[in-house]
């Protein structure tokens, strides 16, 4: 049994206490921010969460998998609305069963933490990471003025995307430890019922995309929505350093947005008041320090929210352990070094593909040729069910490593370029171009990395 010492109480360093703890091991887990079991929502910066295949799977680990499922509401697409008010709607999955499910991050968090709370005592909240001994493995953690020094067998980070201990162990190291800002912040705003119903189809992710800038709605459970708007820092006429007025802010919104603020009556204070949010990606290397000490989740790789699999990917690093541990008999050294270089590609492929989405949403969901591809993939996914799969549909309806993922997405869009050639509509698809491109292109990277297609069902 190891003294496991977890650096941040949020959803990951949560959920990896539980799961370690599952395993037999002494886990301490320390939080900077007080208590969240007694406190409101964390109105203003929680942006809902999207649970995904890979968040299920490592819930499922837990033994949580029912009683998070019941803080949710599935999403079954997302729906486009234009500035006249016009709908698009695109499903994600084959079938309405293939779902998403919108969480508050806020709610999810203080359910982790009270189910590890039922398993042990050892759980300090308001106690920051200020300094780590690597060489006699002692943490040092300050609470409201006062160090206190903790002996480790194993040191974790998962204290988010400014860790200090990812800056701990990189410092004058020379390895990479680098972010990179999207040049585009967040605001939260907020959508009540409407005479009591929900003012939006519930089960769908909302996308008003603008090019530069967007606003996204997911519902939570009481049928209310948690906004998103997502706009340049400065530089363009529409951001957020020229939107500093109530006049302008509202003159903003109807210029846009003008159905959405119809149904969110303080919009305008809700911007005003909100903190503004900053976005963008972490990557460093490795993530592992003398063979006890490792980062994980957002401590190790923060990305973009726009493929709704930061918390996913950070799950998932979960579960990349416990199989590692598993596979080495619990030797802590081979298992997180079996992590580090088994899980890193992935993340960065997932960071590349958040990046790519971001300009998926806020601009190509309106274009008339992207909504076609679209067409002609739902097409491909009808048709050949057992031969294709959206690289979207993979990475939320499978556990196929990201990194193949991204790859096969590469092979998909050379498929769909040629099949959407010269053609103005779906029933002019040819079934049997299309089974040729799958045969030339696509299986042979499937056999090569030994694919299965099928849905993850937890």
């Amino acid at each position: 049994m190891s003294r496991v010492v977890i650096a941040g109480g949020g959803l990951v360093g949560s959920l990896l206490s539980l799961l370690l703890q599952k395993r037999g091991h002494q886990v301490f887990l320390f939080e900077k921010r007080p208590d969240l079991r007694g406190q409101q929502k964390d109105v203003g910066r929680s942006i809902n969460l999207i649970v995904t295949s890979r968040g299920l799977n490592a819930l499922k680990a837990a033994g949580l998998l029912n009683k998070a499922l019941a803080l949710t509401v599935p999403v079954t697409g997302r729906m486009m609305h234009s500035v006249n008010g016009e709908l698009a709607y695109q499903a994600y999955g084959r079938d309405p069963s293939e779902c998403n499910y919108s969480i508050s991050r806020s709610e999810l968090n203080r359910f982790l933490i009270s189910e590890s709370a039922r398993t042990t005592e050892n759980i300090f909240f308001e106690h920051h990471l200020d300094a780590v001994d690597f060489e006699n493995k002692t943490a040092t953690f300050n609470c409201k003025g006062v160090n206190q020094k903790w002996e480790y067998d194993i040191l974790i980070g998962a204290d988010g995307a400014g860790s200090v201990l990812r800056n701990l162990m990189h410092q004058d190291s020379g390895c990479l430890n680098q972010t990179t800002y999207l040049g585009s912040d967040y605001k939260e705003l907020f959508m009540p019922l409407k005479n009591g119903k929900p003012a939006l189809e519930k089960n769908a992710l909302h996308i008003w995309p603008r090019g530069s800038h967007m606003l996204m709605a997911l519902p939570n459970l009481d049928g209310s929505f948690t906004m998103t708007l997502y706009l340049p820092r400065e530089g363009q006429e529409n951001s957020f350093s020229n939107l500093k007025t109530e006049a302008a802010v509202r003159t903003y919104f109807e210029k846009y947005f003008p159905d959405a603020l119809n149904l969110m009556p303080t919009a305008v204070q809700d911007f005003l008041k909100n903190p503004q949010g900053i976005l963008g990606t972490v990557r460093t290397k490795p993530w592992v320090m003398k063979e006890s000490v490792a980062v994980i989740g957002d401590a190790a790789h923060a990305i973009l929210p726009f493929f709704g699999q930061g918390m996913n990917c950070g799950f998932e690093d979960c579960m990349v352990l416990m199989r590692a541990l598993d596979q080495h008999g619990e030797n802590w050294a081979k298992a997180l070094s079996t992590y580090d270089l088994e899980q890193r590609p992935n993340a960065d492929a997932i960071a590349d593909m958040a990046l790519e989405n971001f300009y998926e949403m806020s601009d190509k969901v309106g274009d008339q040729n992207f909504l076609f591809r679209k067409k002609v993939e739902a097409w491909l996914e009808k048709n050949f069910p057992e031969d294709y799969r959206s690289r979207y549909g993979m990475i939320t309806y499978t556990l196929i490593p990201y990194r193949l993922a991204f790859e096969a997405g590469l092979i998909q869009n050379e498929i769909l370029g040629e099949l959407a050639a010269g053609v103005s509509s779906v029933e002019e698809l040819s079934l049997e171009k299309a089974k040729m491109l799958l045969h030339e292109k696509f299986h042979p990277f499937l056999k090569k990395n030994s694919i299965q297609l099928g849905r993850f069902r937890p």
